[in-house]
């Protein structure tokens, strides 16, 4: 029994005591006639009898509750702050559990039909990050938006990507807590990321549902340490992810080669053909510019190219676009975040400073609305990578980013 239990057994006593002597004594003045004498003029006990047993019986239990309060407050100042700390801990402790519960897909403990919003699948059962289906109105500059669609133009039709949506097990390293309750509550217009919060008008989380979704992110964090050394495995194993790109597009074109072989008249066959031909051709197209890449490119790419260049967030090494304007924009070159091209870094922060003030700039970052080189306004939605990303690496990029 906790300390909190003991007294609140104690006073739960103390009131059935109370309520019971007051029951009694009605019980007993119902039962007894009335009487004409006044009250005042009542004949009570002797002195003899009121300075017996029974005064020093009403004396003992005085005694008595004096020691329980004289014992009871020093040990409740005592036992207080510590009874506060666990009533924290226990509401933090309910608001993850209900944040896993918002964050569950069907295939995790934590489901609930009525409440979950699957953010696992997208960003992973184990907060790792994943990808989701997407679809984009086509940017083909002949067609009109406003255009009826039609099969004819398979260009002009709106097509499905693969978007991939990024870790969450760092996303506290990398943003504070306010800028992840704003990502929360209005999303990432142009990006599969919905609005969630009841602020945004789209949304049916309210304050205390984000507040719990934030407070299971915090407690599956990673730490920096483990992050940087995610970062740098995941740096080391770039040339290897092209060169397994390459080797299962050439293992898919020998295939559909060995197909078409078996029935050379089927036209379904000869496109599977075409396709696969072309896929690696990108592959191979992709390992030959990693193989060249400087490690501030491979970094940026890796950390940098979802947001700042186009269509890289849906990025796929082993499948060839269908159309140009869905291929991959120039490195750098703007998305949703700004175009770093053509010495914009360098305007942004210039001088002999200006690689100091570039590095605080993506280690750091800002916060929204607050200055950065040179009149630059924060809108909050830059990440800050100085808790998941080497000083050693930050620099190449920072360098890299100079160059474009």
């Amino acid at each position: 029994m906790t300390f909190r239990q003991i007294l609140i057994a104690i006073n739960v006593t103390a009131v059935v005591a109370i309520i019971g002597i007051v029951a009694s004594r009605v019980i007993s003045v119902r039962r007894n006639p009335e009487s004409t004498t006044p009250q005042n003029r009542t004949e009570f006990l002797e002195d003899a009898d009121l300075e017996g047993r029974r005064l020093e019986r009403s004396l003992g239990w005085s005694l008595v509750f004096v020691v329980v309060i004289a014992l009871s407050l020093p040990l409740y100042f005592l036992f207080e702050p510590s009874r506060q700390s666990s009533a924290e801990e226990a509401f933090d402790e309910r608001a993850v559990e209900r944040g896993a519960t918002f964050y569950a897909s069907e295939t995790m403990p934590t489901y609930d039909a009525t409440s979950s919003l699957l953010c696992a699948n997208c960003h992973g059962t184990d907060l790792g990050g994943g990808s989701t289906p997407y679809v984009l109105n086509t940017e083909h500059p002949d067609c009109d938006p406003l255009a009826e669609p039609s099969a004819d133009r398979p260009e002009c039709l709106p097509q499905t990507v693969t978007w991939r949506a990024p870790p969450l097990d760092t996303v506290l390293l990398r943003y504070s807590e306010d800028q992840v309750r704003e990502i929360i509550i209005n999303g990432r217009p142009g990006t599969p990321m919905p609005a969630w919060g009841v602020a945004s008008e789209k949304g049916v989380l309210n304050e205390q549902g984000i507040s719990d979704l934030i407070a299971f992110l915090e407690s599956e964090q990673i730490t920096p340490e483990e992050a940087k050394r995610q970062a740098e495995e995941e740096l080391a194993g770039y040339p290897e992810r092209a060169a397994d790109a390459v080797a299962s597009t050439q293992q898919a074109l020998t295939d559909a080669r060995a197909e078409l072989a078996e029935n050379p008249a089927d036209a379904g066959l000869q496109d599977n053909v075409t396709v696969a031909e072309a896929n690696s051709a990108w592959a191979q197209a992709w390992q030959a510019e990693v193989s060249t890449a400087s490690d501030g490119e491979r970094l940026f790419q890796l950390n940098c190219a979802r947001c700042h260049t186009k269509n890289w967030s849906f990025f796929d090494p082993t499948t060839a676009p269908l159309f140009p304007w869905m291929a991959p924009g120039p490195p750098g070159g703007g998305a949703f975040g700004p175009n770093l091209t053509g010495g914009a870094t360098l305007r942004q922060f210039p001088g002999q400073d200006g690689p100091e003030d570039h590095y605080e700039w993506v280690a750091v970052g800002a916060e929204p609305n607050e200055l950065y080189g040179v009149r630059g306004v924060s809108s909050g939605r830059m990440p800050a990578f100085g808790e998941i990303l080497t000083e050693e690496q930050i620099t190449a990029i920072v360098e890299y980013e100079r160059g474009l």
